[in-house]
């Protein structure tokens, strides 16, 4: 009898997304823009669609994506906070020998890195909404 992979919760995709993304979040740590529910809700509504993407590309992948295989690289971050250029920000999948990039996106400093990173998803989505 073959053996199956191990099922991965679903909701562990988005999880994991959502708290990498966490420290990217200026609203967060904002003490004049309180969290609101509808930038919470913005951001969820970005991890279900990245969970997509990758769960859309699973196959090639090679593997099963677990959690831990969800990552967030940034290049130039801190000379953007300090005012200087802007920053990149991807988020990648870590295959059997290779990481995957998802989405990746440029920052400037007082940039929403959900709305950057929503701009990207819907670019990604559009083939499956060519009437919106």
């Amino acid at each position: 009898m073959a053996t199956q992979a191990p099922q991965v919760p679903t909701q562990l995709l988005e999880q994991r997304i959502f708290e990498l993304l966490q420290p990217f979040r200026d609203e967060c740590y904002s003490s004049e823009d309180a969290l609101s529910s509808n930038k919470e809700r913005k951001a969820l509504i970005l991890c279900e669609n990245v969970a997509f993407i990758i769960r859309h590309n699973q196959s090639s992948y090679g593997k099963i994506i677990v959690p831990d295989d969800l990552s967030i690289a940034s290049r130039n971050w801190s000379s953007m906070i300090k005012g200087v250029g802007v920053a990149g920000l991807g988020i990648f999948v870590n295959a059997n020998v290779y990481s995957n990039m998802i989405l990746r996106t440029s920052v400037a400093r007082g940039d929403g890195v959900v709305d950057k990173l929503t701009v990207e998803t819907d670019k990604v989505l559009q083939n499956f909404f060519p009437d919106v």
